[in-house]
């Protein structure tokens, strides 16, 4: 069911605790949005007995609060068939409208963590907008205040098991990997192709760890954030001959990877 209707403000419930947003509402927003009522897109919510559940228009329900509406346009939406409101509340907010905080991505990480501590870095940072080593800075917080367990084995968004991730002893766990693949070139492979492979085998773990080093950038907490960055300091067009770029480039080095033995989620 997906249909927009006028419904009566009594029959709309507004539960609190599905605002996705850390800070609540803010009440300049609000008034800002009173000034414009007639433009509101319709609310969205799901139909629950007698009631819609509001899950996507808080700041304009409490626009409508204080015009005195009497009669609202709602979108019904199809309920999620996992139950869970929140996320499809949050979900639904960071599409459009006022846009959600760092805090308040981290917030529904740490909800997500809770809920789901055997889900992946990765996964839970597709849902809440974060890159990876952000959930992983929310994870081990987390896991430091014993709020959640350690989680040896991870789930990834294809619904598989990998193990978690880590870096072995003794250096980065592309180095591990190809030091016996090294060892075995030195046994095969002729003194011209020794040079190529030898280069090609720097460059990789010179990308490595430049790579790594998105860890430490500051401001490269999301995904939005580092976009917004390229096309602040760039230009849309010039962004988005980076993306073009930066997608086939990295395309061919986790192909590299994979081969390797990477797997797709492993954390």
């Amino acid at each position: 069911m997906q249909a927009t209707i006028s419904a009566i403000f009594r029959e709309i419930s507004c539960d609190a605790a599905l605002q996705p947003r850390v800070e609540g509402l803010d009440p300049a927003h609000v008034r800002d949005l009173e000034a414009i009522a007639e433009a509101w897109p319709p609310l969205k919510a799901v139909k629950r007995g007698h009631l819609y559940v509001l899950v996507d228009g808080f700041h304009r329900f409490a626009a409508a609060q204080n015009l005195g509406l009497e009669q609202v346009p709602v979108e019904v939406l199809e309920a999620p068939a996992d139950g869970d409101l929140a996320a499809l509340a949050f979900a639904l907010n960071a599409a459009h409208g006022k846009p959600l905080t760092l805090s308040d991505r981290r917030a529904f990480a740490a909800r997500l963590l809770r809920a789901h501590p055997d889900w992946s870095d990765r996964e839970i940072g597709r849902r809440a907008g974060l890159v990876q080593p952000t959930v992983a800075r929310v994870r081990e917080e987390l896991e430091r205040q014993a709020e959640i367990a350690p989680a040896e084995v991870r789930k990834g968004r294809d619904g598989r098991s990998y193990p978690a991730a880590g870096k072995p002893a003794g250096g980065t766990g592309l180095e591990a990997v190809l030091a016996p693949l090294n060892e075995t070139l030195e046994r095969h492979v002729t003194p011209a192709e020794r040079i190529a492979q030898r280069k090609l085998v720097r460059y990789l773990e010179r990308l490595a760890a430049v790579l790594e080093e998105q860890n430490e950038l500051a401001g490269f907490e999301t995904i939005a954030a580092g976009a917004e960055a390229c096309r602040v300091v760039l230009g849309a067009e010039k962004a988005e001959g980076l993306g073009e770029r930066l997608g086939w480039s990295a395309r061919n080095i986790l192909d590299v990877a994979i081969t390797l033995g990477y797997r797709d989620e492993p954390s």
